[in-house]
């Protein structure tokens, strides 16, 4: 069985806290949205967010740790660490109490994307597979009638981008301080498989993504003219543009927030 962990940032860090709310039941709509019933989420918050939504297949942690207040940011554009180091609290909470749920795989999923609907059945399918990394996957603003498909590294932008065995899943961890969702390659060796689905949505310039905050934008906006033509037409290169299809919107459970 398939264990989803959702951390979820405290309202004292959220800029609105109704938004994040109505990021996070988005989210979990659509990883309810599985076309296999053999999946548990575990939500890890200090506060659970405004949300009607309600399934069996989900339970809430509540923690006590102190929310992040640094602003401070990392030498790696859009990582404040403090949100990250309390990002894997979370997550590490998560995995520990995941084991009482038996799982088979476990995937860390951010409150404010969405997942492809067969993620769950496909792990169902292939129980002996040490794990996957998603290589292709969506980026979508807020708001757009598009959607940009990026197939080449979509696991080095997107945080929802990993899903290993249980028994390997500490190993993503670095020192506890930051979750490692880039892996193709864990700690002990073990190699990832890519995952043969458009696996995720990524979701930006909504106010409350962890990584892509003001302060990182603006990083990005200032290394545009530092990095050079040459480097911004390479990524540019990755994407493709797509109309945003109810078949997209149906398979990721994807809708417009009001």
């Amino acid at each position: 069985m398939l264990v989803f962990i959702i951390p979820v940032k405290s309202p004292l860090i959220s800029s609105n806290w109704s938004l994040c709310s109505r990021l996070f039941e988005r989210c979990l709509r659509s990883v309810c949205n599985q076309t296999s019933v053999n999946f548990k989420v575990v939500v890890v918050c200090n506060e659970k967010p405004q949300t009607t939504f309600e399934s069996p297949h989900v339970e809430y942690l509540t923690v006590d740790f102190p929310p992040p207040s640094s602003e401070k940011v990392s030498p790696l554009v859009g990582l404040e660490t403090p949100k990250e180091a309390d990002k894997a609290q979370k997550i590490l909470v998560g995995i520990a109490h995941a084991k009482q749920l038996n799982p088979s795989h476990i995937m860390v999923v951010d409150a404010d994307d969405c997942i492809n609907q067969n993620i769950a059945k496909f792990v169902e399918e292939n129980l002996s597979c040490d794990g996957w990394y998603i290589k292709k996957g969506y980026v979508y603003k807020e708001g757009k009638k598009y959607i940009y498909l990026n197939s080449k590294n979509f696991n080095d932008l997107c945080g929802t981008s990993i899903i290993v065995k249980y028994e390997l899943a500490e190993l993503l961890m670095n020192e506890g301080k930051y979750y490692e969702h880039n892996a193709t390659i864990l700690k002990n060796g073990t190699k990832l498989q890519v995952l043969p689905l458009i696996g995720g949505i990524y979701s930006v310039e909504n106010q409350e993504n962890y990584r892509m905050t003001p302060t990182a934008i603006k990083a990005l906006s200032n290394n545009f003219y530092q990095r050079g033509l040459a480097y911004w037409l390479e990524k540019i290169s990755k994407y493709r543009i797509f109309f945003l299809t109810n078949s997209i919107r149906q398979e990721f459970a994807l809708y417009k927030l009001e």
